[in-house]
């Protein structure tokens, strides 16, 4: 009996001692924490420069809001704070320098932590603990899915994840950048306090002890589409938010589309953010490496990426882009850009959307499935939002803004094009609309081929939608390069002016390709569909002069004539 009680005292003990250890676990005091949210310009997207890529310091942490399996990180556990420090498929943003920042100042028994919590386009009031559902019931799709990265609330997220971090940390700070999607809401300074109250509530925080960070949206002297809300609405928000502090934006670089920074404009609003909470803070701000620029780095103007589908089938994997340096323009091109030089350089292909629509949104699965294979594709239209119609109309020579751009990038030894990209292999291409604007600038001596999809000059000139090209038939005497049309079949709406431009070519090689699948094509299946497969083909053998390409078109049978439902018709071709 002795033995069995000496027992169970001893397993007491043990429970009470792991019981008594636990408690004594605080958090470090030294670990500050910062929770970060707003839309698109604290979520970041642009690609990081070479002064961007050394060695992060193992000091600066980021605390997953999301999983994210390709980098295997899980939701609710630190990492090195390497971007991206949102979501999977963010990239470099405002919170990554003011992390680098604080580290860089604050002594090294410090710690920095950020959570990161942010919706593109989302209006303040997706914010608002108890009412956000208003807001989010009539959002647009494809905002909606990025909040079901957050269970369908970003509120309830960033409170979890800061519960989280208080286990091993101290909140010392709060930053937000929103407001182009309420630029003229004078409710806005009472709506952000609202949220700034209901944190400190949740979280049982000390209003005095965490300042509230908030940065201006892109100047005026940068052609910035809200400038206004900086003096209309901003500026008010300490007489509203005790303890808060407005971040300037002036001299930070806009991406030229007026709405967002580029990466030297996140990267200096980063480390503004940082010197004004290391003033809170007590501590002094000096210079940091992040902070600074480096004489001759190539330098990448990118402000937005997204991976479509899974970067494409082909052995480079797609990425699309906005460049700041052609906000007019979609990019798709290799992510890595690295393997490509003097031996293995990127043709240019210039593409024409359907209905002349100044958007790529339809064809963004075809598109990054082309630059796969090694192409540098540029679209016409700003890069759609994922889920996004884009609107407005398009015009014929943003195809040679495209290529005119191309060469100078491969040029510019600050690029990182450079010396990467064939400026003799020119490839111009559309559907639809974008296929009359093909063959409007297809006389270009530059150009090498030309693509025609889903199109035909109409016998009637004129007949056509408002803004299309008004060609005649002699625009097709101009061409001086090999082309391909890749039609829809007996039910795509064009073609018959498609097949009759055929008939009607016989000084250069032409291919007709049809398919019956009508106008629409392929473009929005799986990597492209089986349009994909024959136009990359083409450009392969056109531009890449690829030897096995050039059998989907020569021969009796071609490779294309064996595909499924595929008939084709050629001239000048063997």
């Amino acid at each position: 009996m002795k033995v069995k009680l000496g027992l169970i005292s001893a397993v007491m003990f043990l429970f009470i001692s792991a019981g008594t250890f636990a408690q004594d676990k605080k958090p470090d005091p030294n670990f500050y924490v910062f929770l970060c949210f707003g839309q698109s310009n604290m979520e970041g997207g642009a690609r990081p420069e070479a002064q961007d890529m050394g060695p992060v310091d193992k000091r600066f942490q980021m605390l997953a809001a999301v999983d994210m399996p390709k980098l295997d990180r899980k939701m609710g556990q630190w990492y090195l704070a390497m971007p991206p420090l949102n979501r999977g498929e963010n990239n470099m943003g405002p919170v990554d320098f003011f992390g680098r920042t604080m580290a860089a100042n604050l002594p090294q028994e410090y710690r920095v932590g950020v959570i990161n919590v942010f919706v593109a386009g989302a209006r303040i009031e997706l914010w608002e603990k108890d009412t956000y559902m208003n807001y989010l019931n009539s959002a647009e799709p494809w905002m909606k899915n990025i909040c079901k990265q957050y269970d369908g609330n970003p509120y309830k997220r960033l409170v979890e994840m800061a519960k989280i971090a208080q286990k091993d940390g101290v909140i010392k700070g709060i930053l937000l950048h929103q407001g182009e999607s309420n630029p003229n809401d004078k409710e806005w300074c009472k709506k952000v306090k609202g949220i700034y109250d209901n944190l400190i509530k949740d979280l049982d925080l000390k209003p005095e002890e965490v300042p509230f960070l908030a940065g201006e949206l892109v100047g005026a002297e940068e052609k910035g589409r809200c400038a206004g809300f900086n003096t209309a609405v901003l500026a008010d928000l300490p007489k509203v938010l005790p303890n808060s502090y407005i971040i300037s934006s002036k001299g930070c670089k806009g991406a030229g589309d007026g709405l967002h920074y580029s990466l030297a404009g996140f990267r200096e609003l980063g480390k503004r953010y940082a010197f004004q909470m290391l003033k809170c803070l007590g501590v002094e701000p000096k210079e940091t490496p992040a902070a600074q620029t480096l004489a001759g780095a190539s330098v990448s103007t990118e402000t937005a990426a997204r991976t479509v589908e899974d970067g494409g089938t082909g052995p480079y994997s797609a990425v699309m882009v906005t460049d700041s340096t052609l906000a007019t323009h979609t990019i798709f091109r290799p992510k890595d850009l690295s393997v490509f030089g003097e031996k293995n350089k990127l043709p240019i292909i210039a593409w024409g959307n359907g209905a002349c629509a100044n958007s790529p949104w339809e064809h963004v699965n075809f598109l990054s499935e082309v630059a796969s294979h090694g192409f540098l594709v540029i679209a016409i239209g700003p890069m759609p939002q994922e889920g996004q119609r884009g609107g407005g109309r398009s015009t014929s020579p943003q195809l040679i803004d495209a290529i005119n751009w191309a060469i100078a990038q491969n040029g510019d030894k600050a690029s990182q094009y450079y010396n990467k990209i064939d400026s003799t292999k020119i490839a111009v291409s559309g559907m639809s609309c974008g296929g009359l604007q093909t063959l409007e600038v297809a006389p270009d001596p530059r150009v090498t081929t030309a693509m025609i999809c889903n199109s035909g000059i109409l016998g009637n000139p004129g007949s056509g939608m408002p803004g299309m090209p008004n060609l005649k038939k002699e625009q097709l005497e101009k061409l001086h390069s090999p082309v391909i049309y890749i039609l829809g079949g007996e039910s795509d709406i064009a073609y018959k002016n498609g097949m009759d431009d055929f008939s009607r070519i016989n000084h250069v090689p032409v291919f007709a390709a049809n398919l019956n699948v009508g106008h629409g094509g392929t473009y929005r299946r799986p990597h492209g569909g089986d349009f994909a497969k024959v136009a990359t083909a083409w450009f392969q053998w056109q531009l890449k002069e690829d030897k096995e390409a050039a059998r989907m078109f020569e021969g009796d049978p071609c490779g294309v004539a064996q595909m499924p439902g595929w008939k084709v018709e050629k001239k000048k071709i063997q």
